[in-house]
C-alpha cells in the first residue's frame, strides 16, 4: 500500500509541475533556479517563537473550519475514506497521501505557480483570489454530481478559505516561501487520514 502511494504521490507530483515547468523553462530560467522560482526556498521571518505559533494557530482554525464544514456538507466520501478502519499500519500511506500526493502537488501548483505568476503582474489580493477560486473548483469537480447544492457550496468556500490563509503566510509572513502552505496542507490531510483509520 505504501508503495503504491508513494508512486501516486511521485505521479501526481511530476503532473501538476510540468506546467510550472515549462513557464519557468520559457520565462525564469536564466533569471533563478526553478525551485526558488516556485517558492523552495528559505523561509524568512524575523521571529521565528512567534512564526510558529501562527502556523500552529493557523492549522487549529483550518481543522476547525474543515470540521465545520465536513459537518455542513454531510456524510459524503473524501478521498482519505480509503483509509478508512484500517489502523496505525495506515499511518506511512497517510503521510505520503498527505504530504506527497496532495499537499506538496497542489501547493507547487497554486501557491508555488498560479499565485506567484498572478501577483506578479496583479498584486497580491488579485491572485490570492484567482487561485483560491481555482483551488476551490478543483474540489467540486472531484464530487461532482455526487452533492446536493449547499455539500456543493461548503466544498468549494472551505477549500478556498484555506487557500487565502496559505497564501498569505506564504507571502506576507514567510518570505515568498512554499514551506509554510506545505507544512499546513500536509498537517491538515494527515489528521483528516488518521482519523478516518482509527475509526
Amino acid at each position: 500500500m505504501f508503495i503504491n502511494q508513494t508512486l501516486n504521490a511521485v505521479i501526481q507530483v511530476i503532473l501538476f509541475s510540468v506546467i510550472p515547468f515549462v513557464w519557468w523553462l520559457c520565462t525564469a530560467r536564466k533569471k533563478e533556479s526553478f525551485w526558488s522560482w516556485i517558492g523552495f526556498k528559505k523561509i524568512k521571518v524575523a521571529n521565528k517563537r512567534n512564526f510558529l505559533i501562527l502556523l500552529l494557530g493557523v492549522c487549529i482554525a483550518c481543522y476547525a473550519l474543515g470540521e465545520l464544514a465536513l459537518m455542513m456538507r454531510g456524510d459524503l466520501e473524501a478521498a482519505d475514506s480509503a483509509y478508512k478502519g484500517m489502523g496505525v499500519k495506515a499511518i506511512p500511506s497517510i503521510l505520503m497521501y498527505a504530504f506527497g500526493q496532495t499537499a506538496l502537488s497542489e501547493e507547487i501548483l497554486f501557491r508555488g505557480f498560479l499565485l506567484k505568476r498572478l501577483q506578479s503582474k496583479w498584486g497580491f489580493k488579485f491572485a490570492a483570489t484567482v487561485q483560491a477560486i481555482i483551488f476551490g473548483a478543483l474540489h467540486i469537480l472531484m464530487v461532482w454530481g455526487q452533492v446536493e447544492i449547499v455539500a456543493g457550496i461548503v466544498i468549494v468556500i472551505y477549500p478556498m478559505v484555506v487557500a487565502v490563509i496559505l497564501s498569505w503566510i506564504n507571502e506576507k509572513k514567510a518570505g515568498g516561501s512554499i514551506y509554510p502552505s506545505w507544512i499546513i496542507h500536509g498537517v491538515l490531510n494527515s489528521i483528516t487520514g488518521i482519523l478516518q483509520a482509527m475509526i
